[in-house]
């Protein structure tokens, strides 16, 4: 049913649960298993020593692979073909663009990420892509 499931995270508790979820998927359908850590740009707005700011982004970068790089080897114990990217820019737009350009089947991402929000609503960016998506979003 599934050959490509995307699971985007934050690295918050939050969007674990969207992983661990994206993973039991992967395992049941065999399926290879795509882990996204889009480092925010906006979040962290903008320094007037671009240097400083660059050398900030990248030290994100830096731990977004280490998180990423964590669910693929649990995946890889699992026996789940897994890869992973980071990439940088504005959440939802890359989830999109990262699905579209690596033909995912589904979605499964945490319902609240990193700043979340009180139940029973969605976190903005898990809203932007429930929104915007052509291919089936879960949230978990």
């Amino acid at each position: 049913m599934y050959q490509n499931i995307l699971v985007p995270t934050d690295g918050s508790d939050h969007a674990e649960r969207g992983v661990e979820h994206g993973l039991a998927l992967a395992e049941e359908h065999d399926a290879r298993l795509h882990v996204l850590f889009v480092v925010d740009e906006t979040t962290y707005g903008s320094t007037p020593a671009l240097s400083s700011y660059e050398a900030f982004i990248e030290e994100i970068a830096d731990q977004a692979e280490d998180v990423a790089g964590e669910i693929v080897e649990d995946a890889t114990e699992r026996g789940v073909d897994a890869t992973m990217s980071v990439l940088r820019g504005t959440p939802h737009e890359e989830i999109l663009q990262y699905a579209q350009d690596n033909d995912i089947d589904l979605v499964v991402m945490g319902k609240r990420g990193a700043t979340g929000v009180e139940p029973p609503h969605v976190g903005s960016v898990t809203d932007r892509v429930l929104g915007s998506a052509d291919i089936p979003v879960v949230p978990v």
